[in-house]
């Protein structure tokens, strides 16, 4: 069976074909360095929980739905409020989705799937912030050698005082090193 992008498999999504990673400048994050891998969707058998590097901060930095790939209209963004507090943050790596294609980011996502609930309006007032990697555990993880440059990884939505999260308290810091991305 063949699986389509954007109707069995979203289009965030790393395929097995896309695991060899380089470090490259990145065009979606001001050509600084970045973690990189080829763009072959389609190829080899998708891997759901794990976001193509290059796609996801495509997807962050033109607000473009994570199921389908195309931009979203600020009439039709919505968002799975997923993601943690780091040093007064709220951030998250989930982009938006169209309510449209919700129901298959609920289904394909494993983590999606197992907690529930539904997708919200997406909420004003983000900043788009960039995960920092490096060490021997991203140099094993990814077979680079970042060797004290300052890579980006994935970039994270963050909120200072999310009103829809309310209830939702600090945590401790995350190991990685956040900064602001002019977008």
């Amino acid at each position: 069976m063949t699986l389509v992008i954007s109707k069995d498999v979203p289009w965030n999504a790393t395929w097995s074909a896309e695991e060899r990673h380089e470090i490259r400048p990145c065009r979606h994050i001001g050509m600084n360095l970045a973690i990189w891998s080829p763009h072959k969707p389609g190829e080899g058998r998708p891997l759901f929980a794990k976001p193509h590097m290059v796609r996801q901060r495509k997807s962050i930095v033109d607000m473009r739905c994570t199921v389908c790939g195309e931009r979203t209209d600020w009439r039709d963004r919505w968002w799975f409020p997923r993601g943690s507090w780091n040093e007064g943050w709220w951030m998250s790596t989930e982009a938006p989705v169209h309510l449209r294609c919700a129901d298959l980011a609920r289904h394909a996502c494993p983590k999606l799937r197992t907690a529930g609930g539904d997708p919200i309006p997406f909420p004003g007032g983000s900043k788009v912030l960039s995960a920092i990697v490096g060490g021997h555990a991203t140099d094993k993880d990814f077979g680079v050698s970042i060797a004290g440059r300052r890579v980006v990884g994935h970039l994270k939505l963050a909120w200072r005082r999310p009103l829809f999260l309310a209830s939702i308290t600090e945590t401790s810091q995350c190991p990685l090193d956040y900064r602001s991305t002019a977008v």
